[in-house]
C-alpha cells in the first residue's frame, strides 16, 4: 500500500509560444505571471491576475456606442463612468466641461515646443495638467497653468493660488507675485 500526500500540487507546465521555453512564474510590482525562461532573449509574459474594474452602479443612460447600459466603476485610476459590456465595446465618459476648457485655451509646452498642456487625472483622482507629447515629453504642472510672465524671471507660465497671488511655473524661481 503506497502512500500518497494530502495536497499534491498538479504539475503541469507551459510552454512560451514565441519561442517554446519553458514559463516561469514570477512576482512583479502588479502581482503574479508567467514569464519566459529564456528572457531576456525572449521577453514573453502572461498576467495570471486581470486587474478588471469594480462594478460599484449601473447607470439608468444607455452608452452612445452600442447601447447597452452605463456603468460607475472604480478603476485603477480611481472612479469613472463606462460601457457595461466593456471588451466588446470600449466607450468611456469624459467630463465635457474640462475638455471644452482644454481645447478653448491650448497652452504650448514650454519644454518640448511641439505639444500642449492638457487637464488629466492622476491615479488617486487628482487633476494635473501635463504635455499631450507624453512619454517623449514629461513636463507636467499640479495646478492650472496661466499665460501669465513672471516678473523676476520672465518665465512665460504661472498658477494662480488660493489666496489670489500668481507663482512661477519655473522650478528654479517659483517666485510669488501678483497680476498686473
Amino acid at each position: 500500500m503506497t502512500k500518497s500526500p494530502l495536497f499534491e500540487a498538479p504539475h503541469h507546465t507551459e510552454f512560451c509560444p514565441k519561442c517554446g521555453a519553458p514559463l516561469q512564474l514570477k512576482q512583479g510590482k502588479k502581482g503574479l505571471f508567467l514569464g519566459c525562461s529564456a528572457y531576456p532573449a525572449c521577453d514573453y509574459l502572461k498576467p495570471l491576475q486581470t486587474s478588471e474594474a469594480k462594478i460599484l452602479k449601473v447607470l439608468p443612460q444607455a452608452c452612445p456606442q452600442c447601447g447597452h447600459s452605463l456603468v460607475l466603476r472604480q478603476g485603477h485610476y480611481g472612479m469613472f463612468i463606462g460601457c457595461s459590456h466593456f471588451p466588446e465595446c470600449h466607450y468611456i465618459a469624459h467630463e465635457q466641461t474640462e475638455t471644452n476648457e482644454a481645447q478653448q485655451q491650448s497652452i504650448p509646452c514650454p519644454v518640448c515646443g511641439k505639444g500642449h498642456l492638457l487637464a488629466r487625472r492622476g491615479r488617486q483622482g487628482k487633476t494635473f495638467y501635463g504635455c499631450d507629447q507624453f512619454p517623449r515629453c514629461r513636463f507636467n504642472l499640479p495646478h492650472k497653468p496661466e499665460t501669465q510672465p513672471c516678473p523676476k524671471c520672465g518665465y512665460g507660465l504661472s498658477f494662480q493660488q488660493q489666496d489670489g497671488r500668481y507663482q512661477c511655473c519655473n522650478k528654479a524661481c517659483r517666485h510669488h507675485f501678483q497680476r498686473d
